[in-house]
């Protein structure tokens, strides 16, 4: 018979699956934020290499270097989101593995079906934003 305890600790173990799952998810979030991003930076950038493209004088010179400077910020904020995405990914990774391979509370298989899910979902938007960086 289980005791008290071990309720406990399966009940602890079922809540630590189920934010691991919430982190996942919030990854993905975060990497299609990440891709949006992207998408826009590249459009804009084009905007104001064909709006600038017939530049004449300083004032044209400077108009045009004031947005590919408004384009470079979103750019470094872009890749401070990024960086911070490559620090988190790992932790979470290695969370879930640890939580996976747990031996006295491993998770139920519903637990590992969601846990799978979502870190298909990781993999699935990391692909698309590789996919968007490339082009």
């Amino acid at each position: 018979m289980a005791s008290l305890k071990d309720y406990k600790l399966a009940a602890r173990s079922a809540a630590q699956q189920q934010q691991v799952i919430g982190e996942l998810d919030s990854l993905v979030k975060d990497i299609e934020r990440c891709e949006k991003t992207i998408v826009e930076l590249k459009a804009e950038l084009e905007a104001v290499n064909q709006k600038h493209g017939a530049r004449r004088t300083t004032r044209d010179d400077i108009a045009y270097l004031e947005d590919l400077l408004k384009c470079a910020h979103k750019k470094l904020t872009w890749e401070k989101h990024i960086a911070s995405l490559k620090k988190r990914t790992p932790a979470t990774l290695q969370k879930m593995a640890s939580l996976i391979n747990d031996p006295q509370t491993p998770p139920n298989d519903e637990m590992r079906a969601g846990m799978l899910r979502a870190l298909q979902a990781v993999q699935a938007a990391m692909e698309r934003l590789e996919n968007v960086k490339v082009e």
